[in-house]
Formats: structure tokens, C-alpha cells, sequence
């Protein structure tokens, strides 16, 4: 009995240590890991935590959309860190997980604080001015986006930027502006530009849905050298209208004709026209006296839902024209009479103005002065004797210098005549 009990003993004892081999105990799971930071390197998410050399699993937990989803994936013995995009979802609340894995599975997961991973509103522009300088101030609004998680790790400053862009490939450029600010200005620009606001955090940006586009306008004219009195000055306008997308054909452009006596004298409007930029267009004006002209092209602005649109007020250079007196009447009647006869000088002109002139002869080389003749109210008659052999004689009428409504017009001479003597 002795035997059989010794032996059913270490039968029992095989028993255990056969177990014991062939099913071992199950490892212990990993720790999870401690001390889970994060912060921004440049523009990407940068994650550290502790642990004792495990390969980790990250992922972004999203309070505010109920789900999760895989962040990155480390290897056992790597560095306890990474570094990667912020291209994630839009949560007003979330935390990154991170667990350690081994053979035997994974761990608990330890957590970084709540932070939100939000985009600045859509920046809305409200008014576009450019001002004397060429700057140009921009008024806008950005709706306030709500910090669930304040002074979280992640915080920074969100920021807005006036894209520029002009005609050409490398005309982009940004110009900082106060996110905080109603309003910001972007320094003078040469050539039309077409400006974008953008609203952006480490997350992402935000577009806004209008721009400012502002443009130019070149203006050029032709401007006779001079004209009679009360004939139709023949000036012709020409424009060319350029937006930040290349030069834009545009008719009913308004444009103004001004004029003034001198150049220390203000400009005055005497004439509004509709321009365009696909041919010359006609502002032209009577000749009244001795003047400067220009083209005036006031601002234009306009405004839709996606952008608003200004040009700034522009001019020509100014040219001048001179004005002479208009003769409706310079001769002799009769034209022909025998020597000794008398015969009736008659002047008119236009305008009708008091004015000495003379009456002059043709010699064969040069004009010679004869009868002075005083013009009252645009107007002389005078008689004049026949004298000298028979021939026909060239005579013409000289006036001086005319002030006529406060313009000036320029000596002037008639056309010439003839009197014949038998």
C-alpha cells in the first residue's frame, strides 16, 4: 500500500509539472505609458510621452463627434515622439491616446490634455477704399470661433494675411493683418492687383468668400493745335482699363471733359461723356478761346457677392489748343471800281468783340499796313478810296490779340481778297 501511494504521488507530480509546461502562465500586459506633452514644431503637431521602451499606439479621440481614429503607430524601442501634420478632422474637443503595445497585447492608454483642433470663420470683406497713397484699406469681419478648451497646449495665435496677386506668375505676396483688427491696410502696389483674405490657425485656413480687385485706368487724348472761333474742337479720347487678371474691354466708362484758361486756373467740367476700351471716342467741344484741356475719369467701385471692385480716378496730362477770331466777312464792295472811286470796307467776325485791326497789301514780297479799322461789336464798315494804277491788289485784315469772356484768342488774320481798279 505504501508503494502504490508513493507512486500515485509522483504520478500526480508529473501530472502538475506537464501542466505547468504545456500551458504557461499568460504574460502581463505593458504599463501604460506616463507624462503624454504636446506642442507645435513649426507647423506640425509635435507628441512626447514616457515609457520603457514598448512600440505605441497613438490615436485622436474626438469628444464632440463621438468617434476616434488612428494618429500614428511607433515601433518598440523607438524614440517616444512624433512629429507629424495637423491634418485632422474639425473638433471643438479633442486628446490624443496613447498606449504601449508587446506579444501580450495592449496596454491601458494614457491621455494628453483636451485641446480643439478649429479653423478661424471665413474672413468677410466689407469695403475696399485705396487711398491718396495707393495703399488700400480693407474693413472686414471674422465671427468669433468659440474656445471650448482655453490655454490648451495647443493655443496659438490665429492669424489673417492679404494675398496680392497681380497680371503676372510672381506678383503673389502676403501682407500681414490683425485678425482682432475691422480693419487693415495693405501698402502701395504697382499695377492692378487682385487681394484674398485668408484666416488661419495651426489647423488649417479659411478663405474668405470676396475679394478686392482693384484696377486701373490709362487715359490719352488728341487735342487740335488750334481751331476758329465757335468750330467744334475735335478731340478724341482713347482708354485702356486693366484689372489683377490682365487688360478687361469695358464700355460705359464715365469720363468728363475739363478745360481752364491757364495752367494757375481750377478745372472745370464742361462736357461728360461714356467711354470704352475698344475705340477712340469722341469728347470734343466749341473752340471759345484760348484753353488747357485734360481727360477726367472719375473713380468707378462696384460690388457683388464675390467681390468688390475699385478704380481709382484718373486724368491726362494736360494739352493746349489756341482759338482765333472767326471772319464771316472780310472784303470790298464792289470788288472792282475805277481809280478814284470809293468802295465800302466790310469786317465781321465772331466773336463780337471790340477790337482794332488794320487793313494790309500784298506788294509782291511782304504785307504792308494801310487803314486802321476799329471792329465795334465784331463789326466794321468803311469807306475806302480806289487808288493806284489799274491792277488787282491782295489785301487781307489783321486783328491784334481779342479777351472775350475772360478767354484770350490769338491774332488773327483774314482770308484774302481782291480789288480790282480799271
Amino acid at each position: 500500500m505504501m508503494r502504490l501511494r508513493k507512486l500515485t504521488a509522483a504520478a500526480v507530480a508529473v501530472v502538475a509539472v506537464s501542466a505547468f509546461v504545456q500551458t504557461p502562465a499568460q504574460a502581463a500586459l505593458p504599463d501604460p505609458p506616463t507624462d503624454v506633452r504636446l506642442d507645435w514644431q513649426g507647423n506640425l503637431v509635435h507628441v512626447t510621452w514616457k515609457d520603457q521602451g514598448e512600440g505605441n499606439r497613438l490615436y485622436i479621440e474626438y469628444a464632440d463627434l463621438g468617434t476616434s481614429e488612428s494618429f500614428s503607430i511607433t515601433r518598440p524601442s523607438a524614440d517616444n515622439e512624433i512629429v507629424k501634420t495637423g491634418a485632422v478632422r474639425r473638433s471643438s474637443k479633442a486628446r490624443l491616446a496613447v498606449s504601449n503595445y508587446s506579444d501580450a497585447g495592449s496596454s491601458l492608454p494614457a491621455y494628453s490634455e483636451w485641446f480643439d483642433t478649429q479653423v478661424p470663420s471665413e474672413p468677410w470683406l466689407q469695403e475696399v477704399v485705396q487711398q491718396p497713397d495707393r495703399s488700400v484699406k480693407l474693413t472686414y469681419t471674422v465671427q468669433p470661433v468659440e474656445d471650448t478648451t482655453p490655454n490648451d497646449p495647443l493655443d496659438q495665435p490665429d492669424s489673417l494675411i492679404a494675398l496680392t496677386d497681380g497680371p503676372d506668375a510672381d506678383d503673389e505676396q502676403e501682407h500681414q493683418l490683425g485678425i482682432g483688427s475691422p480693419w487693415g491696410v495693405v501698402p502701395p502696389l504697382d499695377g492692378p492687383v487682385t487681394i484674398g483674405l485668408i484666416a488661419s490657425s495651426g489647423w488649417g485656413s479659411a478663405y474668405g468668400p470676396r475679394d478686392a480687385r482693384v484696377g486701373t485706368v490709362h487715359a490719352g487724348f488728341t487735342v487740335p493745335a488750334q481751331q476758329v472761333y465757335a468750330n467744334r474742337l475735335a478731340i478724341k479720347g482713347t482708354l485702356k482699363q486693366f484689372m489683377g487678371d490682365g487688360a478687361q474691354r469695358a464700355t460705359g466708362i464715365p469720363v468728363e471733359l475739363q478745360a481752364r484758361a491757364s495752367s494757375t486756373a481750377p478745372w472745370k467740367t464742361y462736357g461728360r461723356y461714356t467711354g470704352n476700351t475698344t475705340t477712340a471716342f469722341d469728347t470734343g467741344i466749341a473752340a471759345l478761346g484760348n484753353r488747357q484741356y485734360r481727360l477726367w475719369v472719375p473713380a468707378q467701385k462696384s460690388a457683388t457677392e464675390t467681390a468688390i471692385t475699385v478704380i481709382p480716378a484718373t486724368s491726362t496730362s494736360a494739352k493746349s489748343s489756341v482759338t482765333l477770331a472767326k471772319f464771316t466777312t472780310a472784303g470790298f464792295t464792289p470788288s472792282t471800281a475805277r481809280a478814284g472811286a470809293t468802295v465800302k470796307l466790310s469786317v465781321k467776325i465772331q466773336p463780337a468783340s471790340t477790337v482794332q485791326g488794320v487793313l494790309q497789301r500784298w506788294d509782291g514780297k511782304k504785307w504792308i499796313n494801310g487803314t486802321k479799322i476799329q471792329l465795334k461789336n465784331g463789326t466794321a464798315l468803311i469807306p475806302i478810296k480806289a487808288s493806284g494804277r489799274a491792277a488787282t491788289s491782295r489785301y487781307r485784315v489783321a486783328l491784334g490779340p481779342i479777351v472775350f469772356n475772360g478767354l484770350h484768342l490769338n491774332a488773327t488774320q483774314s482770308p484774302t481778297f481782291t480789288l480790282t481798279v480799271r
